[in-house]
């Protein structure tokens, strides 16, 4: 509402200009109509007159209404509402006195006093039921017991629980040596035609090192029987040597 009042405050004299030209052009429209009707000798066209007469009367009394709006809040509502408190002066009799700004002593610096300390009883340390991991003995798992020491398996031991990947390790070799194999089979005595071959075939003897690795996820939990065969230059091999393990998931 402020922003309409300001912004006819700023253009009241356009607002009083544009009023004025219309006030001109009904007052000069009820002249010739007053005129017209005085003049005319027929009776309908005096009463077309007199009726245009009435209407420019009244509007040009609309346009003077709207020029005294605009005045009054140009003049009377506008500065009420702008008008800003003005700070009323507080009379002081006799002369002006500054007061003096002076120094004082900083007050003592007080010392803390250190008190003595309470001190707790230490709470005894109760050897705790928990057993110390590091402290739990892992039973060794036995390797296998095969006669022949170039066809031995070191790891897993026998009926070794194993899971994932585990390295099969031992000794595969011989005076006459051609290849090594680790083959794996269902239960504790597979057939014959349930054996089948872990990984590769190999051309290069082991001593006491990884031969190959075995994959426990790719078969089901269960007891399966992996074995050590070391074949020579002939294509015969001596006994192999073999373990049961269990695979857990």
């Amino acid at each position: 509402m402020e922003q309409i009042l300001q912004l006819i405050s700023e253009y009241q004299w356009w607002i009083y200009g544009l009023f004025g030209l219309i006030l001109l052009f009904y007052l000069r429209r009820a002249i010739l109509a007053r005129r017209e009707s005085v003049r005319s000798i027929f009776k309908l066209e005096q009463e077309q007159a007199r009726g245009r007469y009435g209407r420019s009367v009244v509007l040009a009394g609309v346009v003077l209404l709207l020029m005294g709006v605009v005045f009054g809040v140009t003049n009377f509502l506008l500065p009420t509402t702008n008008q800003a408190p003005v700070p009323t002066p507080i009379a002081t009799t006799g002369p002006l006195v500054v007061p003096t700004l002076t120094s004082t002593a900083a007050p003592p610096t007080i010392t803390p006093t250190a008190m003595p300390t309470a001190v707790r009883p230490t709470r005894p340390v109760r050897p705790s039921d928990t057993p110390d991991p590091a402290a739990t003995v892992v039973p060794a798992v036995a390797p296998p017991a095969c006669p022949n020491p170039n066809v031995r398996l070191i790891s897993p031991g026998l009926n070794q629980v194993v899971q994932g990947h585990v390295p099969v390790r031992g000794t595969a070799g011989g005076a006459s040596f051609q290849y090594y194999k680790v083959e794996v089979g269902p239960g504790s005595s597979p057939k014959s035609q349930e054996w089948t071959v872990v990984g590769q075939l190999h051309r290069n003897p082991v001593a006491g090192g990884v031969l190959e690795t075995f994959n426990g996820g790719a078969y089901p939990p269960g007891t399966y029987t992996l074995r050590l065969v070391v074949v020579d230059q002939t294509g015969n091999y001596p006994e192999p040597c073999r373990v049961t393990i269990t695979v857990q998931h």
